[in-house]
């Protein structure tokens, strides 16, 4: 029994150690936010622009970065998205790893090896509106402000442009 308990809190520290709390890689979408952009014409409904707030925590002992996006509810706008999304940093494996929901039901997992100079640029699977496709959302980075662009690859195997906003603390 205590061999059994001693492998288990090994195992727990070896797995405590691939996740670096508050990391780096994710430090530069952390914080406050308030976004301008574009929501483009799509299965969703027609061009509009959108206004967001995005807030951010560390949670779970700092290894995991909860990030709250909320459009604002406007005359062109009258069904704004609200998403959750949760982001970690493998150490181990040198990648960011992010899951996502949103308030109409759809749900995505993604990945990417970090950042590359001032882009990152996460990509994987996500189901929306009923629809199961590939996503990749793009973020470059300056100082206080983070850009977004979310496309997703349509039935034609081309990319297209979901939503773009710039983000400023």
């Amino acid at each position: 029994m205590k061999i059994r308990s001693l492998l288990v809190a090994l195992c727990l520290l070896v797995s405590a150690a691939a996740f670096a709390a508050g990391n780096a890689n994710l430090q530069p979408i952390a914080g406050n936010w308030t976004c301008t952009g574009i929501a483009f014409a799509g299965d969703m409904g027609p061009e509009h622009p959108t206004k967001a707030t995005v807030h951010t925590a560390w949670i779970l002992d700092d290894k995991w970065l909860r990030v709250d996006y909320k459009e604002s509810k406007t005359t062109k706008n009258a069904h704004p998205i609200a998403a959750e999304l949760l982001m970690t940093y493998n150490e181990a494996e040198k990648k960011i790893a992010s899951g996502c929901i949103d308030n109409m039901g759809g749900y995505c997992t993604e990945e990417a090896p970090g950042w590359d100079g001032d882009k990152l640029v996460l990509s994987g699977q996500g189901n929306f509106g009923g629809h199961s496709m590939k996503v990749r959302d793009t973020f470059t980075k300056g100082a206080g402000w983070v850009k977004h662009m979310g496309e997703a690859e349509g039935a034609n195997g081309n990319w297209m442009k979901i939503s773009e906003e710039t983000c400023k603390k």
